[in-house]
């Protein structure tokens, strides 16, 4: 978790607007108000006002921090899908939600010792060890229930909403909660209502302690009151935007030791739009298979059911023979979604790290880093890559815990010719060591000469799988074989295998053929009297429109 917790404070720290309202501007006020102000303050005990106002721009500057550490970054990772993206390695979702806290908290530090600091030199505040200690430590201590506030608003909000809303409540608990304008001074009706806010309850715990006494119990009990409503905030936003962990089923038909992953007669439904009606697919240990279909045949939202992102409405998902989410704990799988962005604001290398470290045996980072051609991006912000460099990234991610299954949709968008090469090159070598691969494409060419099997879906299930070929065959695509002949044998070449039909022009002859290779070999006898051969048609492209046609695909693309 502490990786994590490193990845969260780099950004917060970067951040100009984190700088300038919980630093910076407390400091500021605390400077314009006791300069302003003299004599005693009118808070807990009769502070002199260079105290109270200490305390009330230290809470000032804390709530910020916390609040700008959570609310708006987890917003910005739900949307941009990094928070999905973690699902899919070791990482547990409470290892990251603790580690936003724990950033929110750490966060809230500088403002209180800048804050205090100020107050040190420019008014020359004393206050004994003891008041500084305790005050310190519960005023940092109160920033909780801020943090989980920002996760509950984060959890719920869009990042352009969050960050709206956090700058509201950061301005407004301070003006009512008296940080600003003693609640002394308040009208009845606003000093009740500044009684109840965490960010008056907060800063009457450092009034208190300055003033020599303890911290006020009925404050401190507010407190954890205010924490554990803000939790059941995030529990039901959680529960808005998440998804359920289901249990693993066991059923009769388990598949052999050498399956990676199936699923068995897999529904899901999106509202009235069918994405997945009793898909049953199986690949094995080692294979490396393509997962092709139109737009809306189902692919993403199968791979989401084998990865565990989607609870099926009916049917099983397994991977090793196991629920999606054990095998993922265990760092068995590697994934590379769709649609996925990276962590924003933070290096490349020191994300590969933190990642790479999740895993129970982490690949040579030196290997994957090469695999990736990465090396020059390790020092850029995720924020500064173009979306070629962001997917070789993404890559490197998937690979970077050694696992002994790759599921990659649509790995190699945005790529350019040479970067894909490099890509395939690298995938070929995991395969010649057993990994299993499964990839979805929409560059038919990709599957035609990488994968082994492809396995074909249409309106929510399986339609077609096998090799390459076998899946042209049964499409019923045809190739050509044409060739320049020097004597007629139209009645030989009817016999050979796979060949169809046999048509002439003149000296060029071709033969129409369901197994292209099979007829090419059979030629070899006949290699005197044939020149300029070539073979024409019958790519995948051919065979997913016939495997297509008449499926009939209505509704919204699930795919």
């Amino acid at each position: 978790m502490s990786g994590l917790i490193g990845l969260e404070l780099s950004r917060s720290l970067r951040d100009v607007r984190y700088v300038v309202l919980a630093i910076a501007a407390p400091a500021g006020f605390y400077l314009l108000f006791a300069g302003i102000f003299s004599g005693q303050g009118q808070g807990a005990g009769q502070l002199p006002a260079s105290v109270e106002i200490m305390v009330a721009m230290a809470t000032f500057g804390a709530m910020w921090g916390a609040l700008s550490a959570t609310a708006p970054r987890l917003a910005r990772d739900r949307e941009g899908g990094w928070l999905r993206a973690l699902q899919v390695t070791p990482i547990r979702s409470s290892q990251v939600l603790a580690a936003r806290i724990v950033t929110g908290l750490v966060v809230a530090l500088p403002a209180l010792i800048v804050v205090g600091g100020t107050a040190v030199l420019a008014h020359h505040v004393r206050l004994d060890v003891w008041q500084w200690a305790t005050g310190l430590g519960l005023l940092w201590a109160g920033t909780l229930p801020f943090a989980v506030l920002g996760i509950a608003i984060g959890a719920a909000t869009t990042s352009t909403t969050a960050y709206a809303l956090t700058t509201a409540l950061y301005f407004a608990l301070a003006a009512l909660g008296g940080l600003w304008v003693p609640p002394a001074q308040f009208p009845d009706a606003l000093r009740s209502v500044a009684a109840w806010l965490p960010s008056y309850q907060l800063a009457q715990l450092g009034w208190h302690v300055a003033a020599g006494g303890g911290p006020p119990l009925g404050d401190v009990a507010a407190l954890i009151g205010w924490t554990a409503v803000f939790v059941g905030l995030v529990v039901l936003a959680g529960r808005r935007h998440g998804q359920r962990h289901r249990r693993h089923v066991a059923v009769a038909d388990r598949p052999p030791g050498d399956a990676a992953l199936r699923l068995v007669a897999v529904d899901k439904r999106y509202g009235t739009a069918q994405a997945l009606h009793s898909c049953s697919l199986t690949v094995g240990v080692g294979q490396t298979a393509a997962l092709l279909g139109p737009n809306g045949a189902g692919k993403s939202t199968a791979i989401a059911a084998l990865l565990g992102l989607v609870e099926p409405d009916r049917g099983i998902a397994e991977l090793f023979g196991t629920a999606p989410r054990v095998a993922i704990a265990t760092g068995r799988v590697g994934a590379m979604l769709q649609d996925c962005e990276l962590m924003t604001g933070v290096r490349v290398g020191a994300l590969l790290r933190v990642i790479g470290n999740a895993y129970p045996q982490p690949a040579d980072l030196d290997e994957v880093i090469a695999t990736a051609r990465i090396g020059d991006l390790l020092q850029r912000r995720t924020d500064q890559l173009s979306a070629g460099e962001a997917q070789r990234v993404r890559f490197a991610l998937s690979a970077s815990g050694d696992p002994e299954l790759l599921v990659l949709d649509e790995p190699t968008v945005a790529m350019d010719v040479e970067a894909r090469k490099a890509f395939w090159g690298a995938m070929a070598a995991r395969a010649a060591r057993g990994i299993t691969i499964v990839f979805s494409t929409h560059y038919l060419e990709e599957a035609d000469t990488y994968a082994e099997r492809i396995l074909v879906l249409g309106t929510g299930r399986l339609v077609a799988d096998g090799t390459p070929q076998e899946v042209k065959s049964r499409a019923g695509i045809r190739r050509f074989v044409r060739f320049s002949t020097t004597a007629a044998a139209s009645g030989a070449y009817r016999r050979l295998p796979g060949v169809t039909a046999v048509r002439t022009d003149g000296d060029r002859t071709t033969l129409v053929t369901a197994d292209a290779d099979a007829t090419i070999w059979a030629l070899y006898p006949f290699r005197t009297m044939i020149s300029d051969l070539e073979v024409q048609g019958g790519g995948l492209e051919d065979a997913l429109e016939n495997l297509s046609a008449g499926l009939g695909q209505h509704g919204a693309d699930h795919g």
